[in-house]
């Protein structure tokens, strides 16, 4: 019998051009070792930005964890039940493990398993596992994920307050080993300085 207390919501924000992205993000999240209570996905029908979607999909998170997932992304069949072990055996608010690319080379490979120091930050991906309500704590307290008016798509712009809060509030667990699949594509433009993909 599974226990509720370790209930996950995975949320998926969504471009709707990228339904066959979604398609592939979703059967990633379906065969989950530690399957999801809820699937929730937030289509960005009103060109809100990752952000705003991202705000919009955890407004339907009635779970005691919730973990994310970029629509073009994918979490290995281990990553709900890796992720869920390493948070509780450690009482951490946030755990998160590493990523192999799909498409591209791997722009933080120094960073691999590092813990995250906002006093010495370093881009974190968005593919983490937090516990609820430590993510609600740090809402009321930043005010969610941030606005992006020029559409940058930079983390330092729209996760990296949350996360900061994140840290600071529930403690954080991190592993190097891979749960998850970053798939790089034209407009992916995730550790590029320049944030244009040469």
């Amino acid at each position: 019998m599974s226990d509720p207390a370790l209930d996950v919501t995975v949320v998926i924000p969504s471009l709707p051009s990228r339904s066959r992205l979604l398609q592939r993000a979703i059967g990633s999240t379906a065969r989950q070792t530690h399957p999801p209570a809820a699937i929730v996905i937030a289509n960005d029908t009103r060109n809100a930005g990752a952000w705003g979607t991202r705000n919009l999909g955890i407004a339907h998170v009635r779970t005691p964890w919730v973990a994310f997932l970029d629509d073009d992304d994918e979490l290995l069949p281990h990553h709900l039940a890796t992720l869920i072990e390493l948070a509780t055996d450690a009482d951490a608010g946030i755990a998160w493990g590493w990523f192999d690319v799909v498409g591209g080379t791997d722009p933080f490979p120094q960073h691999r398993g590092r813990r995250y120091d906002p006093a010495d930050p370093h881009i974190v991906p968005i593919t983490y596992l937090v516990r609820t309500e430590v993510l609600f704590e740090a809402v009321v307290a930043t005010g969610g994920f941030q606005p992006d008016p020029a559409g940058s798509g930079d983390w330092e712009i729209q996760d990296a307050p949350i996360f900061d809060a994140l840290v600071e509030l529930g403690g954080q667990a991190v592993t190097d080993r891979v749960t998850w699949l970053w798939h790089h594509h034209a407009r992916n433009t995730s550790g590029v300085p320049s944030r244009v993909v040469p």
